[in-house]
């Protein structure tokens, strides 16, 4: 009972809170070129007569850092080059997949359902720990089967969906396009961003397969997998709330997702403990 008037003054606290916040905005989408002929040199300097320090060919895309009417300023490895904007089109700017430009309309705090979707992501969260938990606390009572304490997906989950956002906000165009139109499953010559989202995914495979091991070692095949793929349900709730507050909200929702996470998971793995330690004096 004081756990759910703790929760409840814990929602209301966070939508306060939210209410006060502004989004932040995005930058400017840079420009976008594709190369039109063959054999095109990046050079360290605007000028024909400078050292080249790369070569692109024809239907190459590139992202121009500034732009001229002469040239076109690129990032090449850890130094800028120069490309003649003679041999270079322009490109239109990335149209997003259609579910994303879903969000981008809803993640707006003037719209009433932005606050009906925030309400029911953070309720389900809560909701849906508290479920589990009583379900393990179950196969602890009654068949004694051990779960784990903690599992390490939901941290890597709700970090990633922050990072996430961070880079939509601020490198929105190369998000999109490192993801849906040019995904790779290794991202050689693609850039910073699409590495940080290939080190993303790598981080979240590794902790699927950590908590799955440990679920199925300690739980047996059968409990072991339900739980594994309840807590892979949670880990989607967490997820779409930690990216739809934050692209939102930005740091505001960074601070409270934090608390309220903090808070949240100290309470799981005290219980966890507590069911635990009654399990051993039982026995």
């Amino acid at each position: 009972m004081v756990f759910t008037k703790s929760k409840g003054f814990l929602l209301v606290i966070i939508m306060v809170l939210l209410a006060s916040c502004s989004k932040p905005k995005q930058q400017l989408a840079r420009e976008r070129f594709i190369v039109t002929t063959n054999n095109l040199n990046i050079r360290i300097d605007p000028t024909q007569l400078s050292k080249t320090i790369g070569i692109l060919s024809k239907g190459d895309t590139i992202i121009a850092l500034a732009s001229d009417r002469y040239w076109v300023m690129v990032k090449v490895e850890n130094q800028t080059g120069f490309i003649a904007s003679e041999y270079l089109k322009k490109l239109a700017p990335i149209k997003p997949p259609k579910f994303l430009s879903f969000l981008e309309k809803y993640t707006n705090p003037n719209n009433l359902y932005f606050w009906l979707s925030t309400i029911f992501l953070l309720s389900a969260w809560v909701l849906l720990e508290l479920r589990l938990m009583k379900y393990e606390k179950r196969l602890k009572e009654k068949y004694q089967i051990n779960t784990k304490k903690i599992s390490v997906t939901p941290l890597i989950f709700f970090a990633s969906a922050i990072l996430t956002a961070i880079l939509y906000l601020y490198w929105r165009d190369q998000v999109i396009e490192s993801l849906f139109y040019k995904f790779s499953f290794l991202p050689k010559g693609m850039g910073s961003i699409a590495w940080i989202i290939w080190i993303q995914f790598s981080t979240i495979a590794i902790g699927l397969i950590i908590d799955l091991i440990g679920s199925i070692y300690l739980s047996g095949l059968k409990y072991g997998l339900t739980i594994f793929f309840f807590e892979q349900g949670i880990n989607l709730i967490i997820f779409s709330t930690a990216l739809f507050l934050t692209l939102t909200f930005f740091v505001a929702a960074i601070v409270i997702l934090v608390i309220f996470f903090a808070i949240l998971y100290t309470f799981i793995v005290t219980e966890n403990g507590k069911s635990f330690s009654r399990l051993v004096v039982g026995k």
